[in-house]
């Protein structure tokens, strides 16, 4: 009877468990929608801000100047959560890439994290992380996140000489997780679209200065909230297809537990007839 209680109670547990893994599978798949939805937005508006560019570029006639030497910063976006697979392994292993070429070419990269997991992975690679931001929840956080992340690099511009920033992030696409690895900072001239689509040249009637201004700011923040979405839709993938392994795997041994009760079971009633056949016999006999 000890061993039936205990196979009854690790069915319970495993079905317990199953039933949190089948959440986390629909959360994930939810949030995937939210997040994509979030990251096709932002994509729609970078096309307005790089035609943005285009225009500032031909009426300024200014070209962007790269300064060489300084810090050149490398955003790393991880999670905090595991259970996603090779979710932040992806992430480590473009952001060790990226900043062994940076030190190659003669930059001083200094390393950023958003998520307690990569941040982890990348110090086991022995890279030192300067700031560390935690990973958004829902799309309402991610503002915060984006904000924090735009002050400090305000801040390590003015004051430690930032010259260069770049992200690395994991991307959700409909083959798998593809990882990104884009230089945001300085603004290069060939990424930019100098071509206008249309028959005449829009003209500009504001302070090129604030031109300048307001397209940099914007450019700047939609570059890091949409890495961050991307990074979350990713994300919420991996957990997705990891909750797909746990389930079925969790369901075959609820299927094996179950077999070995029934086993256990059977052999406990055998072993209680063979002992009241036993004793009718005894009795019967004497």
């Amino acid at each position: 009877m000890q061993q039936l209680e205990a196979i009854r109670k690790k069915i319970a547990t495993t079905t317990d468990l199953l039933s949190v893994v089948k959440t986390m599978k629909a959360l994930a798949a939810v949030n995937i929608r939210h997040f994509e939805t979030a990251a096709k937005g932002v994509g729609e508006y970078a096309e307005v801000i790089e035609q943005g560019w285009t225009v500032f570029f031909r009426n300024a006639g200014i070209l962007p100047y790269s300064p060489k030497g300084g810090v050149a910063v490398v955003l790393a976006i991880g999670s905090d959560q595991g259970m996603c697979g090779q979710f932040n392994e992806f992430s480590r292993s473009e952001t060790v890439k990226m900043v062994e070429s940076l030190k190659e070419s003669g930059e001083k990269a200094v390393c950023w994290t958003c998520g307690e997991r990569v941040r982890g992975a990348l110090e086991d690679s022995g890279i030192d992380v300067g700031v560390n931001f935690r990973v958004p929840g829902s799309l309402r956080g991610v503002d915060t996140i984006v904000d924090e992340i735009t002050q400090n690099l305000e801040e390590w511009r003015t004051k430690r000489g930032m010259n260069r920033f770049s992200i690395v992030n994991n991307l959700h696409v409909s083959d798998g997780s593809r990882v990104a690895a884009r230089h945001i900072l300085p603004l290069n001239m060939r990424s930019l679209k100098m071509e206008w689509d249309g028959k005449s040249l829009p003209m500009i009637n504001v302070p090129v200065q604030d031109l300048f201004s307001g397209l940099f700011r914007e450019y700047l923040y939609i570059s890091v909230y949409g890495a961050i979405v991307q990074s979350l839709a990713a994300e919420n993938s991996s957990r997705l297809m990891a909750m797909q392994v746990a389930e079925k795997n969790i369901i075959e041994h609820v299927e094996v537990l179950e077999a070995n009760y029934r086993t256990s079971r059977q052999g406990s009633i055998t072993g209680e007839l063979l002992d009241i056949v036993a004793g009718v016999e005894a009795v019967v006999g004497g």
